[in-house]
């Protein structure tokens, strides 16, 4: 009996021995691999808060950079337009975060491995029958542009040059026929021979060989010179964006109301005050007057209060429109001089511009 028993414990314990063995060995799940490993091109026709469609096209290259299209079609105000940007990309979890610079990054996340969908401003799903997913295609759409440029411009002997600041990458820069005033200005204003100065400019993305022999390499085609900027860096073209606070903040459209700029006099306009939490503005009939709370992520309307003039036309839908959206507003967001403001659900509620 003894024996048996002893010959029992044996087994259990070669059994458990073999089985925690096998859970150390085996891991209960493959760590994912970073994604892309090549260049590759997402698009796809996603919802859009003030047009019929957004055509929307994003190319991520190998090199952690990446660029895109969007094309609006069926705006309010009539027509299409094709918009570009670029930047940089990183994984973070299962999202894909694409870093332009801008306060809030676009970001998707990894459903499949030829399917992102996008988020919402702040990083969360988007809550919507709709279909808001991007899918690879076959081919690597290079999106050439042309793109709107900040970027550092030397010259090295007959070459010129340009470190783009969003993607800190450098490129072999080309114009379509000489342009000496650039080249005269440049030499006036660098600070040394070979030098950067900061400049802004409108180009594309070719690939060319940069000399005989060699393999082909991106470039960037001038279309149009904007300016230098001397003593200026990609920090400090950065820091100089419009501010949300002390900005006179003028609207050019309101969700849901077409007619907007079509009050008959002054346009509605809202002003956060630099020092204070108070806020001032016009609804396209009556003065404005309230206070705000604001963080990086967040702002909120309180205390609204108008004159009370008696308004012509279309004034009092706009006027009305126009408060609610600042009653509604939870979230802001600042593109270049545009600024957009949110509701709780993500979704656009006014488009304001810097004046």
């Amino acid at each position: 009996m003894r024996f048996a028993v002893y010959v029992i414990s044996l087994l259990l314990l070669v059994v458990i021995s073999g089985c925690g063995k096998r859970i150390l060995v085996t891991p209960d799940k493959k760590p994912p691999a970073e994604k892309p490993v090549e260049n590759v091109t997402f698009a796809g026709t996603i919802p859009c808060a003030d047009c019929r469609a957004m055509d929307l096209t994003v190319t991520l290259f190998q090199d952690k950079t990446f660029r895109l299209r969007r094309v609006l079609t069926g705006l309010r105000q009539g027509g299409s337009r094709t918009e570009y940007d670029l930047g940089r990309w990183k994984i973070v979890d299962d999202r894909l975060i694409l870093d332009n610079g801008d306060r809030w990054p676009m970001q998707f996340r990894y459903m499949t491995e030829t399917e992102i969908r996008m988020l919402d401003q702040r990083g969360n799903e988007i809550v919507s029958k709709l279909d808001y997913s991007l899918r690879k295609i076959r081919f690597v759409d290079i999106v050439p542009g042309p793109v709107a440029l900040d970027g550092l411009f030397s010259k090295g002997g007959a070459a010129f040059s340009f470190r783009e600041c969003k993607t800190g990458k450098q490129y072999p820069l080309l114009f379509q026929s000489r342009n000496t005033a650039v080249e005269q200005q440049y030499m006036e204003l660098r600070s040394g021979s070979g030098k950067p100065l900061l400049a802004t400019l409108k180009g594309s993305f070719v690939m060319r060989k940069p000399q005989a022999g060699a393999p082909p390499m991106e470039h960037i085609v001038v279309q149009q010179f904007g300016r230098f900027w001397p003593g200026g860096d990609c920090r400090s073209r950065r820091k100089s964006a419009v501010k949300l606070t002390g900005t006179y903040w003028n609207v050019i459209d309101i969700t849901g109301i077409e007619d907007v700029m079509n009050t008959g006099g002054k346009s509605p306009y809202l002003l956060l005050a630099l020092n204070s939490n108070s806020i001032k503005g016009f609804t396209g009939c009556n003065s404005l007057m309230g206070q705000y709370a604001k963080a990086p992520a967040s702002i909120a309307f309180s205390r609204l209060a108008t004159t009370r003039m008696a308004c012509p036309g279309s004034s009092p839908r706009i006027e009305k429109a126009f408060l609610n959206a600042l009653r509604n507003a939870v979230a802001w967001k600042i593109t270049g001089t545009t600024l957009e403001l949110y509701d709780n659900g993500s979704r656009l509620l006014m488009r304001l511009k810097a004046g």
